[in-house]
């Protein structure tokens, strides 16, 4: 779409027709979980829809954060955030841009869950550029007209969560907030991201998260990274002589 068009060059936005890897996991003795990938439309949807979801969460708690883009990765999506300075209202003092924390995303979850839990409906509307415009610059949003911008086909789409939150999106999503399983959805971690990729331009804060279509994915991903986490200490220590092991050695030695 032009959605991703305007958005690849610079982000690497993942194009979901490619053929992805199939993961798999053990999560029992016996028993073998197959892990979707995106091209399971209804995963897809998943992911894309939690993306919008954990912005508006982040705005909610936030009011200061700006949204840029928030697209769906491998084993689920991101969203990247700029928080520009603000002024103390009684002071007249310069605040530093907020520094998200791990401890934030527990903030962020929480508020997400409350969100699917209003099951808003997500709707979808096509307007002109010209309105798309105005109406992002009624909510001050700057990163948003950038994207704006470098879409080339019109009419412009936007994705609406109820009548709360909205963002430029070619879609697809769930019909509603309450489709997402929200047990199957965890905020991984925070790190650093610049604009455009460009290191001359704002430092924006990303989100990653993890979405699957139900908690035994979830369960089954988690166990996954594990194992892979087992397997690089063991290969990492093995390179670096930390530890050897002794081929003949019974196995309680």
């Amino acid at each position: 779409s032009g959605y991703e068009e305007a958005l690849r060059p610079s982000f690497g936005l993942p194009n979901h027709r490619q053929s992805l890897r199939l993961f798999s996991a053990v999560v029992e003795e016996n028993s073998k979980i197959e892990l979707p990938t995106n091209d399971d439309q209804d995963l897809l949807c998943i992911r894309h829809s939690s993306a919008h979801v954990m912005a508006m969460a982040v705005q909610q708690i936030f009011p200061e954060a700006q949204v840029t883009i928030g697209p769906w990765i491998d084993n689920g999506f991101y969203y990247d955030f700029y928080f520009p300075e603000t002024t103390d209202e009684e002071t007249g003092e310069t605040i530093p841009p907020r520094k998200l924390a791990d401890a934030d995303l527990k903030k962020v979850k929480k508020a997400m869950d409350k969100i699917v839990g209003k099951n808003y409906p997500i709707t979808r509307e096509e307007v002109s550029r010209e309105e798309a415009k105005r109406r992002i610059e009624e909510i001050g949003e700057p990163f948003k007209l950038e994207i704006l911008e470098g879409i080339k086909t019109e009419p412009i789409t936007i994705y609406s969560i109820g009548e709360e939150w909205w963002d430029l999106c070619a879609g697809p999503h769930v019909e509603s907030t309450g489709k997402i399983p929200k047990k199957a959805i965890q905020l991984q971690s925070v790190a650093g991201a610049y604009w455009r990729g460009d290191e001359n331009r704002e430092m924006l804060q990303r989100i990653y998260a993890t979405a699957w279509k139900d908690p035994m994915q979830l369960k089954a991903y988690k166990k996954m990274l594990e194992e892979a986490k087992k397997r690089d200490h063991r290969t990492l220590g093995k390179k670096l002589d930390l530890f050897s092991i002794q081929e003949d050695a019974g196995g309680g030695l």
